[in-house]
């Protein structure tokens, strides 16, 4: 596999991971202590993968988190807990 094939499965192995925590965010009433849990570990992936890449992780993922969470986490079980409160922020 050539270095730019592995990269773009890298990215797309990324984007999945990340569609399925909206997914989470969006379809279940999973507590936000684990929603923060699944970013912290996407974070620490694209890290692990793309050294340089915390700013690729805060432009692309963070902020989608973000929005999302804004609009769509209120419903959360522990919307209000000051616990959840994104840890995974960098």
């Amino acid at each position: 596999m050539t270095p730019d094939a592995q990269r773009r499965e890298g990215l797309e192995a990324l984007a999945r991971e990340a569609d399925r925590i909206v997914n989470l965010i969006l379809h279940t009433s999973l507590p936000r202590v684990d929603i923060d849990l699944q970013i912290q570990n996407l974070r620490a992936e694209c890290l692990r993968r793309y050294p340089d890449g915390a700013e690729l992780f805060e432009m692309v993922y963070a902020s989608r988190f973000r929005r999302i969470l804004a609009q769509w986490g209120n419903d959360r079980p522990d919307a209000d807990d000051a616990v959840a409160q994104s840890a995974w922020d960098a």
